[in-house]
């Protein structure tokens, strides 16, 4: 089998398997994403998150617009800069992030059963190659 195909196989029943359960914590598509960024680089600008997440700017906006609503994430001016917002995390946020974090320890256990650390480190290091090959950039 083809890499192209192995990877969107491995890509769809990895979303096939955290996305009801993502929903059942509160999130919907896009967030956990954009939260686990946030809650990393408090105080960061929405241009800095699209550009870590490969993701286009209006739809970091949109998601960053429901999350504000949804009171998981708060923007706030920076005084510099009179028309850029800093992003952070608010504590219905970090709580739901917990939960979060905890899922993805769940869905590693589960999809790497059998693998030994250091074939799990060799998997990361793999991937974080054809990333940067793909893209010229670093996973961090």
């Amino acid at each position: 089998m083809q890499l192209n195909m192995v990877v969107h196989r491995v890509f769809h029943a990895q979303k096939n398997w955290v996305r009801p359960k993502m929903t059942e914590i509160g999130f919907s598509p896009g967030q956990p994403k954009v939260l686990n960024y946030i809650y990393y680089h408090d105080r960061c600008m929405q241009r800095e998150v699209a550009d870590a997440l490969d993701i286009e700017p209006a739809t970091v906006s949109r998601i960053l617009n429901n999350m504000v609503k949804s009171g998981l994430v708060e923007r706030s001016a920076l005084a510099p800069r009179k028309r850029a917002e800093s992003l952070s995390v608010t504590e219905k946020g970090a709580e739901l992030f917990e939960k979060w974090k905890t899922l993805c320890s769940e869905y590693e256990l589960m999809a790497l059963q059998g693998f030994s650390e250091a074939e799990r480190l060799q998997l990361a290091g793999f991937l974080g190659r054809v990333y940067q090959n793909i893209t010229g950039k670093t996973l961090e």
